[in-house]
């Protein structure tokens, strides 16, 4: 968010980087990663018990904000939104492994949006595994 210097409101509207990850600019996206991945890393792996499986379905979540980005005007309803799908992403993990027929437990992962080039991808996955290091 911007803070404007004529009237001291905070305005989304005000702020570029919104638009920009609105209008699919790779780097907006890395933007809104980096500062929202740490906590939803945490809030997946607090669902799922799973290090791996959060990275996953978090990582997803983003992917899916990513294909819906031109829905959001604000970084609140983006961060509203990955939190929900993380959410979402963690029940179908946990209803999916508590099958007792399924004898597989891996995270089924999600598409890779084609749109984001490979040099951002390797730096959120190199940001994303920096989790996994942690206890």
């Amino acid at each position: 968010m911007i803070v404007s210097m004529t009237n001291s409101q905070v305005t989304d509207e005000d702020d570029p980087s919104v638009l920009w990850f609105q209008q699919g600019v790779p780097e907006a996206f890395k933007v809104f990663f980096f500062q929202y991945y740490p906590g939803l890393f945490s809030f997946a792996k607090l669902l799922v018990d799973d290090g791996p499986a959060a990275y996953q379905l978090s990582i997803d979540a983003f992917f899916l904000c990513w294909s819906r980005r031109t829905e959001f005007a604000s970084d609140e309803k983006i961060k509203a939104f990955v939190y929900l799908a993380t959410r979402n992403n963690c029940m179908d993990h946990l209803r999916r492994i508590a099958d007792p027929a399924l004898t597989d437990r891996t995270v089924l992962a999600g598409p890779v949006p084609d749109s984001l080039p490979p040099h951002i991808l390797s730096d959120i996955y190199a940001y994303a595994a920096v989790g996994l290091r942690q206890p």
